[in-house]
């Protein structure tokens, strides 16, 4: 190879790495500004981390105003936020961590999310999912209690009938209340869904709920 042609290979090949180093940098950027009102905009300002989990951390800004250019008192936006999520998959298994966190910058609350699911296949006609997650919510200036949330649920689903099963608990710290939810889901046709849940069945005063959803696609 000739001494032009090689520095013109090392020339394309030095593009290429520059283009792709730009679509990775681009990849790890997060920027997504949303009109959500006619004078209200809202903006997501971040970046991702290329690690063993997927990580990325930013802040959500926001600003209201009125259509004369005057800002509408409360409408002001500043929480910095912060996740971390491990996906995993093992043969029949998929199970996921996750950790969040998000502060109010303007009035000091926070909110700290902690979850851990598994959803595996136990047969050809039968999948199962487990999840349990904590959550602890601090008010700040508002001068209110902070409450811890521990929750766990199990779902059972027979894939071939769209049949499942589900239950979860709810443990709250701040007033040491526990309520459950049972849930039955069942498909009757391709646009029809039967389901009935109960809440706090084990209770001397449950509810339940009982819906037929039918749905039309033109």
């Amino acid at each position: 190879m000739s001494f032009f042609a090689q520095r013109a290979f090392l020339g394309v090949l030095a593009s290429v790495m520059a283009l792709s180093q730009a679509a990775n940098a681009s990849d790890l950027m997060i920027w997504s500004p949303v009109k959500v009102a006619p004078q209200t905009y809202k903006t997501t300002l971040g970046f991702r981390l290329p690690m063993a989990w997927e990580m990325s951390a930013g802040v959500d800004l926001g600003l209201g105003g009125t259509a004369g250019g005057t800002i509408l008192r409360s409408s002001e936006l500043a929480t910095l936020w912060g996740r971390a999520v491990d996906d995993r998959s093992r043969f029949a298994t998929v199970s996921r961590r996750e950790v969040a966190l998000r502060v109010d910058a303007l009035n000091g609350s926070g909110m700290l999310y902690l979850g851990r699911s598994r959803n595996w296949i136990v047969s050809d006609n039968l999948d199962m999912r487990t999840s349990r997650s904590l959550n602890v919510n601090y008010v700040g200036a508002r001068n209110g209690p902070t409450s811890i949330t521990a929750t766990q649920a199990v779902a059972i689903a027979v894939p071939w009938t769209g049949t499942s099963i589900s239950a979860s608990g709810n443990l709250m710290d701040g007033d040491s209340v526990f309520s459950s939810t049972v849930v039955f889901q069942q498909p009757l046709a391709s646009n029809l869904n039967f389901s009935a849940s109960f809440t706090n069945p084990l209770t001397m005063a449950p509810t339940g709920d009982v819906r037929f959803d039918y749905r039309i696609k033109w």
